[in-house]
């Protein structure tokens, strides 16, 4: 994955015509948030970011990796090189205009429990009436390794002012998972939504939906009746991998309603191995039904801060 120094889906500005053909421009003064050598948590990559306004303020949350995460041997038939010692957190940072932002000197989320103690990547923010609910993904052994019982799946935190946080555990299936994010508000007969990406990382990811009746539900499930719902998450996906694509499609933010329906933004890793963009679009009151999705993509990497970084990219 290429470091496309924050934020991973560029800071660009937008225009969408009455037809809601979207338009994209880069941003002029990209990257708006580089590593900081002096600050170790962060000093190697910023990046997989998620970002509300709330109040007219920009609050993000941003994925990093330490100093002392190491490139090692390259990687197989993929661009870069494995790495050692990638053990994520996730920063905070604040902005009054969505270019300019001020950031702590202390992780916002770190890793501390039991089934998050390897990594704590790809957050999202909800904001649901006061609570702001952070969907992450969690690491429970070195990804460096061999290891086949690594656990990567999805995990809650929550908060109201971005000062104190606390975390409540994993919320998602007993497979592997990331890159999830709740609906802004009910759906589907007054449903609790949350989308994610399973079986992420392979030719079978796919973006599902589950719905809950409560949150007390989503963070009380068990092993047999996320069991039920992925024999048929593949059936229902919104999103699958298509053929033009290697791997993918992962939830790039949660969804964003508009008057046409549910805007997704995601991810795809393309047969050239980079990473590309596309947006789809769902139905308003039962989102897991698609109405359109970009064929291809809509951004590519491109530009110099899109292609050198932690994981360089040659065109």
């Amino acid at each position: 994955m290429v470091l496309w120094s924050l934020v991973l889906y560029d800071i660009f500005r937008y225009r969408m015509s009455q037809k809601y053909k979207l338009k994209l421009e880069r941003f002029k003064h990209n990257p708006i948030l580089i590593p900081r050598e002096n600050v170790e948590w962060e000093a190697r990559a910023v990046f997989n970011p998620s970002v509300i306004c709330d109040n007219g303020i920009f609050k993000m949350l941003y994925r990093t990796y330490p100093k002392k995460t190491e490139q090692t041997t390259p990687r197989n038939k993929r661009p870069g090189f494995n790495l050692k010692n990638q053990i994520s957190y996730i920063g905070y940072a604040e902005s009054l205009d969505g270019i300019n932002w001020t950031r702590r000197d202390t992780p916002f989320i770190a890793p501390s429990e039991e089934y998050d103690m390897f990594g704590c990547e790809y957050p999202r923010i909800t904001k649901i009436d006061d609570v702001f609910y952070i969907t992450y993904t969690a690491i429970d052994r070195p990804l460096d390794t061999k290891d086949t019982e690594t656990k990567v799946r999805i995990a809650l935190a929550t908060t109201k002012d971005f000062v104190t946080v606390e975390k409540h555990g994993i919320i998602g299936p007993p497979k592997t998972s990331k890159a999830s994010a709740f609906f802004p508000e009910k759906v589907n007969g007054g449903k609790i939504a949350l989308a994610m990406t399973i079986s992420s990382d392979s030719a079978n990811s796919h973006v599902a939906i589950r719905y809950f009746d409560s949150m007390n539900e989503v963070m009380n499930q068990t092993d047999e009746s996320w069991a039920e719902f992925l024999k048929k998450s593949q059936e229902t996906a919104v999103l699958r991998t298509e053929w033009f694509f290697h791997r993918g499609p992962e939830l790039g933010a949660p969804p964003i309603k508009t008057d046409r329906g549910w805007l997704f933004v995601f991810s795809n890793e393309s047969m050239s191995d980079s990473w590309t963009i596309g947006v789809a679009l769902t139905d308003l009151e039962e989102p897991h039904k698609l109405i359109a999705r970009t064929p291809g993509y809509l951004l590519q990497g491109a530009r110099d801060y899109e292609m050198q970084g932690f994981v360089t990219r040659h065109l």
